[in-house]
C-alpha cells in the first residue's frame, strides 16, 4: 500500500514539475471581483512553483511577495452594478460596446503605456477572455509573448471561432439562451436569432471599435475583432463537461470549472452562533456582487422577507439595508457580505437561494447543497436552465419574485429528491484526473515550454480558413460548375437539333 501510495506521490510530481523560472504578464482588466477569483488561484500556484509575474488588475494582493510586481488599475474603469430589470440581449451588447473605450483607457494608464514602449518581453500572457480580449490581446504582440485566454464562464459566444471550432447550434446553446443542449424547435429558432444577433454586433459594429483602438494604442491594423485575438494558443474554460454540457472540444479549450473553489475557513462567530442554534437547519441568500441591490424594489424586498418568516429554517441573507427600514423576522440575520464558500460547506446548511452566477453555481456544486435560482441577467438564465434541468435547483423568474412563488420553491427544493441529485452531480464535479488548479498549471506550463510553436498546437486550422473554403463552398462550385455547362451544353444541343429538324 505505502509503495503504491509512494508512486502515485511521484506520478503527481513529475506530471506538475515545474517548467523554471518565466516571466508572466497577467492581465485581468475586470471589475468584477468574483471574475478575478476565478484566476487568482493560478496566479498564486504559478508564483508558489517559481515564477515571476507582473499582474494588471484592479484587485492587487494585499500580501507583498518577492516575484510579484502589480500595476494597479482600480478607478479607471467604475465597477457597474447590473439593475434587476431590462437586462436583455441588446442591453448587454450596447453595455459591451459602450464599455470599449473605457477599457481602453487602461492602455493610456502612464505604467501600463511605459511598460508596452519599453520593449520588455515575457514568456508568456495570461488574459481574461471577456468583451474586453480584443482590447487586450494584441499586448501579447508587442512583448513577444503567447497568450492564454482565460474565461469565468461555461462558454463565450466566440470562443469557438478563436480556436477554429464548428459552433453546431442545433444542440449548442449560445450563453444568453434559456435552453439546454436539447431544445425544441422554437428553441432552436430562438438560439440561432440569438447568435447571429451577437455575430453582427460583434463583426460589423464591435470590429471598428477594437481596429481604432488596437491601431491607436500599438500601431496595428486589425482586421475584425476575432483576428485580434488570433494569437491565442489556449483558453481555459470556468466549465467541466459532467458538471454542466459536454461538447466537442479542441485541446485549446481546457476545462478549470472550480478553480476558484478553495479549501474552507473557519466560520465568523456570529454566524457560527447563529447556525449552531438552528434546530431546523439554515437557508442561505445572496445576489452576488454584481446585480445591484438598490434596484431591488421595497416590495420584492418585503415578499422575500415575508417568505423567509414562513419557513422553519434560519435564514442568512448578504444584503446591504442601508436604503431601507427593515423590521426582520425573527429567523432572519442580514449581513452586509458573508464567506459564501465556507457557509455552504457547514452540514446545517440545507439550501442556496441564489442568482446563478457562475462561481456561485459551482461552489454550491461543490458543497452538494440544492438551489432555488433567481437569474437576473448574462448567463445566470442559461446556468439556472442548465441546473433545473439536472433537477438540483428550483427556478424563479425576477419578475414573479413574490412570497408565495418563493415559499413554495423552497420547500420544493428542500424536497429530498433535490438533495440525492444535487450529491450525485457533486460526485460528478469531483471525479477528473486532476484538480482544476493541478489542470490549468499543466497547460500554462506547457504554453511556456512550447512557446514557439503553441500558437498552432493546440487549434485546428480552420482559424485559417475563410467562410466559402470552411464551409466547402468552393468545393462544391467546382463541382457544380462543370455539370452546370454540362446541361447547358445538352440543352443548346437539343435546342440546335430540333431547330434544324424542322
Amino acid at each position: 500500500m505505502r509503495s503504491a501510495v509512494f508512486a502515485a506521490f511521484v506520478f503527481c510530481a513529475l506530471t506538475i514539475a515545474p517548467t523554471g523560472s518565466s516571466e508572466i504578464l497577467v492581465i485581468f482588466p475586470t471589475t468584477a471581483q468574483s471574475h478575478y477569483r476565478v484566476v487568482r488561484p493560478l496566479i498564486h500556484r504559478l508564483l508558489d512553483r517559481g515564477h515571476k509575474i507582473l499582474a494588471i488588475t484592479n484587485f492587487p494582493d494585499a500580501v507583498e511577495r518577492a516575484n510579484l510586481s502589480q500595476i494597479d488599475i482600480a478607478g479607471l474603469k467604475p465597477h457597474s452594478k447590473f439593475k434587476t430589470s431590462n437586462n436583455g440581449i441588446m442591453k448587454s451588447i450596447t453595455r459591451v460596446i459602450g464599455n470599449a473605450n473605457t477599457y481602453a483607457t487602461i492602455l493610456s494608464h502612464p505604467t501600463v503605456a511605459k511598460l508596452l514602449q519599453s520593449g520588455r518581453k515575457f514568456d508568456l500572457v495570461l488574459a481574461e477572455f471577456f468583451t474586453s480580449t480584443p482590447i487586450f490581446a494584441p499586448i501579447a504582440t508587442v512583448v513577444d509573448a503567447p497568450i492564454v485566454g482565460f474565461c469565468p464562464m461555461i462558454t463565450f459566444p466566440w470562443i469557438n471561432d478563436v480556436m477554429g471550432m464548428d459552433t453546431t447550434m442545433s444542440y449548442m446553446p449560445n450563453i444568453l439562451s434559456d435552453s439546454s443542449d436539447r431544445m425544441s424547435f422554437f428553441q432552436r429558432i430562438s438560439n440561432i436569432v440569438k447568435t447571429a444577433i451577437i455575430y453582427i454586433a460583434f463583426n460589423w459594429i464591435y470590429t471598428p471599435i477594437i481596429r481604432q483602438i488596437n491601431n491607436h494604442h500599438y500601431g496595428i491594423q486589425t482586421e475584425s475583432a476575432i483576428k485580434s485575438m488570433a494569437n491565442l494558443s489556449m483558453i481555459m474554460t470556468n466549465n467541466y463537461h459532467s458538471m454542466f454540457l459536454p461538447f466537442p472540444q479542441l485541446p485549446g479549450i481546457v476545462e478549470v470549472g472550480g478553480i476558484h473553489v478553495v479549501d474552507e475557513k473557519p466560520i465568523p462567530q456570529d454566524l457560527n452562533d447563529f447556525i449552531n442554534n438552528a434546530d431546523r437547519g439554515v437557508i442561505l441568500f445572496s445576489l452576488g456582487t454584481v446585480v445591484s441591490e438598490e434596484s431591488l424594489s421595497a416590495d420584492k424586498l418585503y415578499n422575500i422577507l415575508d417568505a423567509f418568516s414562513k419557513v422553519k429554517q434560519r435564514v442568512i441573507m448578504k444584503f446591504d439595508s442601508e436604503k431601507y427600514k427593515i423590521q426582520l423576522p425573527v429567523n432572519v440575520k442580514m449581513v452586509k457580505w458573508f464567506p459564501q464558500r465556507d457557509l455552504l460547506a457547514h452540514p446545517k446548511v440545507l439550501l442556496f437561494i441564489s442568482h446563478a452566477g457562475m462561481m456561485s453555481v459551482i461552489e454550491t456544486i461543490h458543497c452538494g447543497k440544492p438551489m432555488v435560482a433567481i437569474p437576473i441577467f448574462g448567463d445566470q438564465m442559461f446556468n439556472t436552465n442548465l441546473l433545473v434541468g439536472k433537477q438540483v435547483a428550483v427556478a424563479i423568474e425576477y419578475k414573479h419574485l413574490d412570497s408565495d412563488h418563493l415559499f413554495n420553491a423552497i420547500n420544493e427544493a428542500l424536497a429530498e429528491k433535490y438533495t440525492i441529485n444535487m450529491k450525485k452531480l457533486q460526485q460528478l464535479y469531483n471525479d477528473r484526473p486532476q484538480s482544476p488548479l493541478e489542470t490549468a498549471v499543466y497547460w500554462t506550463e506547457y504554453v511556456i515550454r512550447n512557446k514557439n510553436k503553441s500558437k498552432e498546437l493546440l487549434k485546428s486550422q480552420k482559424v485559417h480558413l475563410n467562410l466559402y473554403q470552411s464551409n466547402l463552398i468552393d468545393i462544391f462550385a467546382a463541382f457544380l460548375l462543370p455539370l452546370i455547362v454540362v446541361i447547358y451544353f445538352i440543352q443548346w444541343k437539343m435546342k440546335h437539333i430540333l431547330y434544324n429538324g424542322q
